[in-house]
């Protein structure tokens, strides 16, 4: 008998879920069999619309909601929401982030503030409101994305990485605070993934030539990918797996 991952009667939170690594994840959680699912994008537009039809498709029931993840209330607000509707919440996926290609003397204060804000701030904000619901349940999973920057420091911002390697210290925290509570929080740290923000990062021929060379495997990895990672780690399956953070890089950290 295959041995199958299975999220079936789950209900999930994740944030920044119109695109990219949050859109695969949403969809590999349904596929898993996640009943219920709450997706939150900055704003409801077309690909927000039509996860949401994906979703359903596959199964599950939906919340959508847009805000901005920086903001007081915003996170919490979806895992309020969902908790309402489905009387409980077993995963909280902290996706939703921003980074651009910078160096030090050119980030300015503005820039360092949004970039906390949104990269780790929100992160801190979810674990706090699910990790109440989830210490009430006796279990949850809260997995934040991380990213390889957060463990080398990277090349493409300060900001960025400093936010990356900062999710990477609250995961570790968030295990040994909640574990007694039954609850896991686990990191992923992604390296070169085929999304709109690599492709900012690379626009410099050069710079993607080298660091492709610098992947054994030789190639970007996909959005995916780093899904059924997710999957994985949210499931049973991965029940002593907690404050490790899991490198999703095609070896380029071997």
């Amino acid at each position: 008998m295959a041995l199958e991952i299975s999220l079936a009667g789950k209900v999930a939170v994740v944030t920044g879920a119109a695109r990219g690594m949050g859109r695969a994840i949403a969809l590999k959680f349904a596929e898993a069999g996640c009943s219920a699912i709450a997706v939150n994008d900055l704003r409801i537009d077309d690909d927000m619309r039509s996860l949401e039809k994906e979703l359903r498709e596959l199964g599950a029931d939906v919340i959508v909601a847009e805000g901005d993840v920086s903001e007081s209330g915003v996170v919490s607000g979806l895992i309020d929401a969902a908790v309402a509707k489905w009387g409980k919440i077993d995963i909280l996926m902290n996706n939703a982030g921003i980074g651009r290609k910078i160096d030090l003397f050119d980030t300015t204060d503005e820039q360092w503030d949004r970039t906390l804000e949104i990269n780790l701030k929100s992160v801190f904000m979810g674990m706090k409101t699910a990790g109440t619901y989830m210490k009430e349940q006796g279990s949850g999973v809260i997995i934040n994305m991380a990213s390889m920057s957060g463990v080398t420091g990277g090349s493409q911002g300060p900001d960025y990485s400093a936010s990356k390697a900062g999710i990477i210290a609250l995961t570790k925290f968030g295990a040994k605070t909640l574990g007694k509570y039954g609850i896991r929080v686990i990191a992923l740290a992604p390296g070169y993934i085929q999304t709109e923000l690599l492709d900012s990062l690379f626009t410099d021929p050069k710079f993607k030539e080298e660091r492709m060379a610098a992947i054994p495997m030789g190639r970007t990895g996909t959005v995916e990918e780093v899904a059924n990672v997710a999957a994985f780690l949210a499931s049973d399956l991965a029940s002593y797996v907690s404050g490790d953070t899991i490198l999703i890089t095609g070896g380029r950290l071997s």
